[in-house]
């Protein structure tokens, strides 16, 4: 399981420890659970892709994550939930689901489950925290190049010239990814583009991480710790 979900390393895997329960299928679009519809439950998307997200008192969204397919979410339902937070299906989503209660009849049953699911929560932490630094730390140029590297790694597959592939987002959604205005992100996406370092078309992005890395290496600005590599091109945290 990793990321934008998971971008660390778990020690343990939650759904070693997860029982199997019937499934249901989402529309691209649909509210899996917000501020006007509450939800108690523990969430797995076993296909397609959920975005997470917080709103802010002026009203611009922000996502705190990308869900992948075998990604847990709503994990905030076992500490008391969280009121601003909404999941919406990127795509048509298949979902397995389990109740506070559930999970904690399942963990008097396996222990390990709870361990592994304190560490999937650690690890959303600290790649949270990672990327609140990275927006204060960063311009806007390189924040993007940091969100293309994270979704490449979270998100894609090996595509054609070396390059990491993974299915379209729309510049509205890397923007409230990165924290940052729609018009910016279409701006960076296409001066990327001529760069050479990223493709895309309406129905994926080619990612060229190679380029992106060489490019914040050159400007002498750190890899953050939560991109160790990509897709096992050997890309480890320098500076």
């Amino acid at each position: 399981m990793d990321g934008v979900t998971g971008e660390a390393f778990l020690a343990e895997d939650p759904l070693t420890y997860l029982p199997r329960k019937a499934v249901e299928q989402v529309k691209p679009g649909a509210v899996i659970y917000g501020p006007h519809q509450p939800s108690g439950r523990l969430y797995l998307a076993v296909l397609g892709r959920v975005k997470v997200s917080a709103t802010a008192e002026d009203g611009r969204e922000t996502i705190s994550r990308l869900v992948c397919a075998e990604g847990i979410f709503g994990e905030s339902a076992l500490l008391g939930g969280r009121p601003w937070e909404t999941a919406v299906a990127l795509d048509a989503v298949t979902l397995m689901s389990w109740t506070r209660a559930e999970i904690e009849q399942q963990i008097e049953r396996e222990p390990r489950l709870g361990l592994a699911l304190a560490q999937y929560q650690v690890g959303q932490c600290l790649a949270l925290q990672e990327r609140l630094e990275s927006m204060s730390l960063h311009k806007t140029p390189v924040r993007v190049v940091i969100a293309l590297l994270r979704l490449a790694l979270s998100l894609g597959m090996p595509g054609p010239g070396g390059s990491t592939r993974f299915a379209w987002l729309t510049h509205r959604t890397i923007s409230e990814y990165v924290g940052t205005s729609r018009e910016i992100v279409t701006y960076q996406m296409n001066r990327l583009r001529a760069l050479g370092h990223v493709r895309y078309t309406r129905r994926y992005i080619d990612v060229y991480t190679d380029a992106l890395v060489d490019s914040l290496r050159r400007q002498g600005i750190r890899i953050p710790e939560a991109i160790p590599e990509i897709r096992g091109k050997g890309l480890r945290a320098s500076g």
